[in-house]
């Protein structure tokens, strides 16, 4: 299938051998390992990924406070997961009806409904 090829495209760019995640000191502006840092040692870099779910249809109230044209522009939920695995046939998106999300453009001009954190 189209998902099953594009999360083993990913697996060889990101899984190659001989290469391997580092943290980032913004102290030093330099990688560091894991014994140079004065706390936080055992932590490790967590890589997300991004599920994007398609808006089939967009509310009238995202039309007028997005602060972009929708149009005919691609409007996506995106969730971030640690497991990307478990999202194979996921039909669904669950909401923090309390949360605070936004419309916020790409650079493909995709539009992602996300909290500004995310």
């Amino acid at each position: 299938s189209h998902r099953l090829e594009e999360f083993r495209k990913l697996r060889e760019q990101y899984l190659a051998e001989g290469q391997r995640e580092a943290i980032f000191s913004v102290v030093t502006n330099q990688p560091c390992a894991d014994h140079d840092r004065a706390s936080g040692e055992g932590v490790m870099p967590q890589e997300y990924s991004l599920i994007k779910l398609r808006a089939l249809e967009t509310p009238q109230a995202w039309q007028q406070g997005a602060g972009v044209n929708l149009g005919a522009r691609d409007v996506f939920l995106v969730a971030a997961t640690l497991r990307p695995e478990t999202m194979y046939g996921q039909t669904n998106c669950f909401v923090l009806p309390d949360g605070e999300y936004g419309l916020f453009e790409m650079l493909s001009g995709e539009i992602f409904v996300c909290s500004e954190r995310a």
